[in-house]
């Protein structure tokens, strides 16, 4: 393919990306999921409660490695408190509700084309 059709094609490549992009941003499930995204990131308490879940889900994961096992049931112990405590949120609890649906949407879109692009490798062959 010279040069210029090359050129045409990313051109056009690109152009139908940024449409979808586009659609997929102005998506209801999509402007539901981001809202609730934003809302929880401002609530600072529980940002820091993730972290200190993650960082005490890390911590038993290496005292579980090194055999001190005291350590990796009192820290995966307090793990799951912190857990629970999040689970427990309203916050957090619409944003994984949200995020279920945004990704739902997006694993139906990817679906669809990859069924798509299958059928006309199929048709060309």
């Amino acid at each position: 393919m010279p040069s210029n059709q090359t050129d045409r094609a990313l051109s056009d490549y690109d152009l139908t990306v940024n449409r979808l992009l586009s659609k997929l941003a102005q998506h209801p499930t999509v402007i539901q999921f981001q809202a609730a995204e934003s809302k929880l990131k401002a609530t600072s308490a529980l940002y820091a409660l993730e972290v200190e879940m993650k960082a005490l889900a890390k911590d038993a994961v290496l005292y579980k490695k090194i055999g001190k096992i005291k350590a990796y049931q009192e820290t995966m112990a307090r793990s799951k408190v912190v857990e629970a405590q999040l689970n427990n949120e309203p916050i957090l609890i619409d944003y994984r509700r949200k995020m279920t649906a945004a990704n739902e949407l997006l694993q139906h879109l990817l679906q669809n084309l990859e069924t798509q692009i299958n059928e006309e490798l199929h048709r060309e062959n």
